[in-house]
């Protein structure tokens, strides 16, 4: 049995990746065998591309440059883990996917018929998720939360107005492709609430 592909996605600070952790568990505990990827990374040409695409020094690049970045560590992942473990009957887990760069990307109307077209180039068919969860949270809670952190990256230091926009391209994919698109409402909730929503959620998917 070919295994289940999982996208969690989010502005930073929405709890995205402690979600993808508890599934992670629960998922092992049921014999799923899962795997836990994140993007850019996980691969050496990724680790390489996300030290480059997230340093808060470099140069403002155009958006379809910095995509076709995220699509060549994307494009190594698939070939190296993602599409392995799914033929091996293993869970995976993906921390960002082709959601991110629609939302960090897409600047302009065109552009998301620019990432949707490479996207069909890189994963084809044979690789296209299962379920996309979206963690939503205000820009200002997102801001906030990775500010007092200290860690904020090239993207992050963009300001309020481009996570406006982030947010914004976030709500446009899951209008897109609403029945493999959950996205969780994380302002004011618990961690185990917002955990049992994405459970539920992925059992009916699972399903499908």
């Amino acid at each position: 049995m070919r295994g289940k592909f999982w996208v969690f996605e989010g502005m930073d600070g929405a709890g995205k990746s402690t979600q993808a952790k508890l599934l992670f568990d629960k998922l092992a505990a049921a014999g799923r065998n899962p795997i836990h990827v994140r993007e850019p990374g996980t691969t050496a040409l990724g680790e390489s591309l996300r030290e480059m695409l997230l340093s808060a020094d470099r140069d403002d690049w155009h958006q379809r440059s910095e995509a076709l970045l995220f699509f060549a560590a994307r494009n190594e992942l698939l070939r190296q883990q993602i599409c392995p473990a799914l033929d091996s009957g293993n869970d995976v887990i993906c921390d960002r996917f082709t959601p991110s760069t629609v939302a960090y990307q897409a600047k302009e109307p065109s552009d998301f018929d620019f990432i949707f077209g490479i996207h069909q180039l890189v994963v084809g068919q044979n690789a296209q998720p299962d379920g996309v969860i979206i963690f939503d949270c205000e820009p200002e809670t997102s801001y906030h939360r990775v500010c007092e952190a200290g860690s904020t990256d090239g993207f992050e230091n963009r300001g309020i107005a481009f996570q406006r926009k982030v947010r914004s391209n976030y709500k446009e994919f899951s209008k897109r492709f609403p029945e493999t698109t959950l996205v969780v409402d994380c302002e004011n909730r618990s961690i185990d609430d917002i955990h049992q929503q994405v459970c539920a959620w992925i059992e009916h998917r699972r399903d499908v």
